[in-house]
C-alpha cells in the first residue's frame, strides 16, 4: 500500500463509517469535535454517531433497547444499555472513555456492532450478542476477520488489524466488515504491497469469515465497498 493512498485514507476514515446500497461515505467529525450536530442516525438509518460530551441515544429496530450517552463537560459518564423503560440493564464500561464511537444494531436487535475510535482516525471493532437483557461480547468473528488479513499480509499482527463494521445483512446474520492498519503497521517505511484493507462477510453467529467475500480494496483514495453480486445482495 503506497504511502500517499495510507495518508488519504486515514484522513478520509474519519470516525463514522456509513455506508449506504450504493456508495461508502465517512463522517469527518474527529476524534477532538465536540459538535452535537454529528450525533444521530445517518440518513439509511443503520449507523448511530455518538459525539464526546454530547449526549446520544442509539435506539435498537425493535424499540426495546437503547446504547445511551449522557450529556456532560469535564467527566464522561457510564456509557449504558436502557430498556423502553429508561431502565439501565448494563454499563458498557469499554467504551467509556471519553471517544467517539458509532453503533450499528442489527435489524432483528439481537446483536450490536460499535466502532470505538482509538486515535489517528481509527475505530476497533466491539461485537455484542443480546442474551436475555444482556449485551455480550463476542470476539469470534474479530479475531478471524484478523486471521484472514495476517495470512495475506504476514507482516501485520493481529493487534495491528482494526476489522470496522459497515452494514448488515437484512437477517441480521451477516456483517460486512472492512480491515484497516496503522500507518506504519508493517514497517517504518511504509511501501507499495506492504498491506492494502480487506474488505469481507462474516457470520455472527458461527464466527467465520466467507472466504469467497474477501476483497482487496487498492483504489486511491477513500474506501469503496465491491459492488459484486455477494455484496449488492444484502
Amino acid at each position: 500500500m503506497t504511502l500517499a493512498r495510507i495518508v488519504t485514507l486515514f484522513a478520509a476514515i474519519g470516525i463514522a463509517v456509513i455506508c449506504d446500497a450504493n456508495t461508502l461515505s465517512m463522517a469527518q467529525v474527529g476524534a477532538l469535535s465536540t459538535d452535537c450536530k454529528a450525533v444521530g442516525f445517518d440518513e439509511a438509518h443503520r449507523t448511530y454517531q455518538m459525539v464526546a460530551t454530547c449526549a446520544g441515544k442509539a435506539i435498537s429496530p425493535n424499540g426495546r433497547y437503547a446504547i445511551v450517552q449522557r450529556a456532560y463537560r469535564d467527566r464522561q459518564p457510564p456509557i449504558l444499555l436502557q430498556d423502553t423503560r429508561g431502565r439501565t440493564l448494563m454499563r458498557l464500561t469499554m467504551l467509556s472513555d471519553d471517544m467517539p464511537f458509532a453503533v450499528l444494531w442489527s435489524p432483528d436487535s439481537h446483536w450490536i456492532a460499535v466502532n470505538h475510535h482509538v486515535g489517528s482516525f481509527m475505530d476497533r471493532l466491539h461485537l455484542f450478542e443480546m442474551v436475555g437483557d444482556k449485551a455480550v461480547e463476542r470476539s469470534t468473528l474479530i479475531r478471524a476477520a484478523r486471521h484472514v488479513v495476517t495470512r495475506r499480509y504476514p507482516c501485520l499482527t493481529p493487534d495491528a488489524v482494526l476489522p470496522n463494521a459497515l452494514r448488515w445483512s437484512k437477517d441480521g446474520h451477516h456483517l460486512v466488515m472492512v480491515t484497516i492498519s496503522s500507518l506504519y503497521a508493517c514497517s517504518d517505511t511504509a511501501k507499495s504491497g506492504d498491506w492494502w484493507p480487506l474488505w469481507m462477510i462474516g457470520d455472527v453467529r458461527t464466527g467465520k469469515i466467507d472466504v469467497a467475500s474477501v476483497r482487496v480494496d487498492k483504489a486511491d483514495g477513500p474506501l469503496h465497498e465491491p459492488r459484486d453480486l455477494l455484496y449488492r445482495g444484502f
